[in-house]
Formats: structure tokens, C-alpha cells, sequence
């Protein structure tokens, strides 16, 4: 087989006690050791043994070495009281793909564009786009009878995350497609809404321009508040970027560099988690780390809104969910104070007040 084509060795490691406790490994950066070999090109560690599996996967230029590499990862894993599972460890070929972590990586015959003929695509897996289907699907079913304001809070959230997760790959179409099912599903709930109007009029009474940054007509959301459904495709494709050569996060010398590639985060945060995060100088309050490191993100307020405190700017800010849990202890304030302002887009209420004044301004404009 060419080099050009490597094979894939994915393996399931599980490390079990007799009471059936998964224990995380001494140290993690062990498991590359054994695939320091002739044919292994790269291994890829796609978590840690804790309360889930830890999956490897070993790229090599022949079945051959791909083989090779299985048998002796076996004998070193079971030296450490490891075993890979037969369920989950096989060996394919690029060319048929695989699926890891929601996506699939797949060599694609690219003859004209490529200098080997080959071209390695990443995409959302087939299973991954269907589940997601599936979980919209359920929540529009569970939408019947509520309200548009109800339908905006159920699903923003769920598009955001999911598109967040994929535009760093080979998504745009998949986004595209999805946009399309959902106006299907958007025109079915006016549908149900509205059995006896027109379709131009549930049209004009649930689409338009309600996205100001867009010249799109065929928005969904409520016209009187100015709140409106997202669009996969509206996130841009995004490529992972690349660590610079050797550069390490333990280096001091780096500090800024990885402060940079921490705050570039911040975009996939909510406008309104946006600007608190750049208040805060990407910092947490509470403990003073990067807000940036893989921790769930909450909203805090510091006046108690039991006590009369708002959801404006000046009394909130963002710290890890932790963090969270550790101020309300101390403080023997409920979390749930805090817990609508998590639950949906920050500050609604504020820029629904805001287009309404603006609304106003322009109507006494156009009579004066």
C-alpha cells in the first residue's frame, strides 16, 4: 500500500480495578512511549482514564506495522494493568475513513488538487448530523403549543453549541443542509400555530430582517421583541491553529502567547459572555486564573437579585462554574439566584428595552 494512504489502528484502552473503578494513569504522556516505532506515525489521545475510556489512534504506513504496533501496545498496556477492547479496536484503511469524537476522517481521491491524488477530509459523521437531527426534532415536538419567545430559548442554545463544536471542519454543506431542514420544521410550527392563515401571512408575521448585521429576509423570530432563530450557517468555518513549533504552556517565557490563543476562545462564548469576559481581562475573580481553560463558564451576580440586584453589566460577572459554587457556599446564597441568567442569552431584557427606545426615537423622527 502507498504511503500515501496510511493505516488506521484505533484503540480502546480501559484500566479496571475488581470494584470496577476506572483509575487514571501515573502519568498520561506514557501512553505515546510504546508508539515511538517504525510505522507509527502519530497518536492522538482523545481523553483521559477517569470515568471514560482513553482512545488512541495510530496511524501507520502498512497493515503490516499497524498490526506490529497492536501486539506490542497490548504487552505494554498489560504490564500497567491496561486492556484494549475488542469491540472498539480495529484496523482500516483511510480511504474507508473512521469515525472519532463526533467527526469523521476520511482520505477523499483528489487527482487534480492534490500532488499525491489524495486529499484527507474531517467532517461531522454521518451518526453526529443524525443526532442532531433527532434532538431537534424532539424539541420541536415538545414545541407544540408554546410560544415563538419559548422556541428561541429551546434551540439557540443547541445551535450555538453544536456549530461551535464542528466549524473547525469541513461543515459548511452539512450546515447549509440543516439550515434548509429547519425552515421545513420552522414552517410546520406556524403551521400548527396558525392552521387557518395563509402562508404569506404566517410568512410576513414570523420571517424577516431580524438579524441587523444580515440582508436576510428569511429569518425566523419574533417580530415584537426583535429576538430570532440562528443559523448553523451562520458561523464561519474556522481551521484549528496550529502551536508554534515546540512552544509549551509550562514555558514562562510563553505566558502571553498562550494567553493569546486562550482569549481567542472568547468568540465562541455569547455576545453578552463576550463583553464580560473582556471587562474582565479574560480573568476569573474568584481565583484569578484564565477563564479559558476548558471549565464551564456561569454568570454571577454580585448583588443578589433577591435583594434587588439587575441583570445589567455592572452587576455581573463570569467565573468557572466551580468558582460559582464556591462563592454562593461562602456566601449561603442560593445558586439558583443566579441560575436564570445561565439558562438563557444574558441581558434579553436590556436590549429588548434598548431596540424599543431606539423604535421610538425613529418614530418621532418620522412624524417630526
Amino acid at each position: 500500500m502507498g504511503k500515501s494512504r496510511w493505516q488506521h489502528f484505533a484503540a480502546n484502552c480501559n484500566h479496571t480495578e475488581p470494584n470496577g473503578q476506572q483509575l487514571e494513569p501515573e502519568n498520561q504522556h506514557e501512553l505515546s512511549e510504546p508508539c515511538a516505532l517504525k510505522g507509527a506515525r502519530t497518536v492522538h489521545r482523545g481523553g483521559k482514564c477517569r470515568e471514560a475510556p482513553t482512545y488512541l489512534n495510530c496511524f501507520c504506513e502498512t497493515r503490516e506495522d499497524a498490526e506490529r504496533v497492536q501486539s506490542i501496545l497490548t504487552e505494554w498496556l498489560k504490564e500497567r494493568g491496561l486492556t484494549l477492547s475488542e469491540e472498539k479496536t480495529r484496523i482500516v484503511h483511510l480511504t474507508e475513513g473512521f469515525d472519532f469524537l463526533g467527526f469523521n476522517i476520511r482520505h477523499y481521491p483528489a487527482p487534480k488538487t492534490s500532488r499525491t491524488g489524495w486529499k484527507l477530509l474531517i467532517k461531522p459523521s454521518k451518526e453526529s448530523v443524525q443526532e442532531m437531527r433527532t434532538k431537534l426534532k424532539i424539541l420541536w415536538e415538545k414545541a407544540h403549543g408554546t410560544n415563538v419567545q419559548t422556541v428561541l430559548g429551546q434551540f439557540n442554545p443547541v445551535i450555538r453549541g453544536w456549530a461551535n463544536y464542528f466549524r473547525t471542519a469541513v461543515a459548511k454543506e452539512i450546515f447549509s443542509g440543516l439550515d434548509r431542514w429547519m425552515f421545513y420544521k420552522e414552517d410546520r410550527y406556524t403551521r400548527r400555530v396558525h392552521p387557518k392563515k395563509a402562508k404569506d401571512w404566517r410568512h410576513q408575521r414570523y420571517w424577516g430582517r431580524l438579524h441587523l448585521e444580515r440582508n436576510d429576509p428569511w429569518v425566523f423570530g419574533d417580530k415584537q421583541t426583535g429576538a430570532y432563530l440562528l443559523k448553523f450557517s451562520w458561523f464561519p468555518i474556522e481551521r484549528h491553529t496550529l502551536v508554534k513549533g515546540t512552544s509549551s504552556p509550562d514555558d514562562p517565557r510563553l505566558k502571553s502567547y498562550w494567553m493569546e490563543r486562550q482569549a481567542a476562545k472568547a468568540k465562541d462564548l455569547t455576545l453578552s459572555k463576550q463583553k464580560l469576559a473582556k471587562r474582565q481581562h479574560g480573568r476569573c475573580p474568584q481565583c484569578g486564573e484564565s477563564l479559558f481553560n476548558e471549565e464551564e463558564l456561569q454568570v454571577h451576580h454580585l448583588h443578589a437579585r433577591a435583594d434587588g440586584g439587575k441583570n445589567v453589566y455592572s452587576n455581573l460577572v463570569l467565573v468557572h462554574l466551580l468558582c460559582h459554587q464556591h462563592i454562593h457556599a461562602a456566601s449561603k446564597r442560593a445558586l439558583s439566584d443566579c441560575q436564570e441568567c445561565n439558562n438563557r442569552d444574558l441581558l434579553a431584557t436590556e436590549r429588548k428595552a434598548t431596540r424599543q427606545t431606539k423604535r421610538k426615537e425613529e418614530e418621532k423622527q418620522c412624524c417630526t
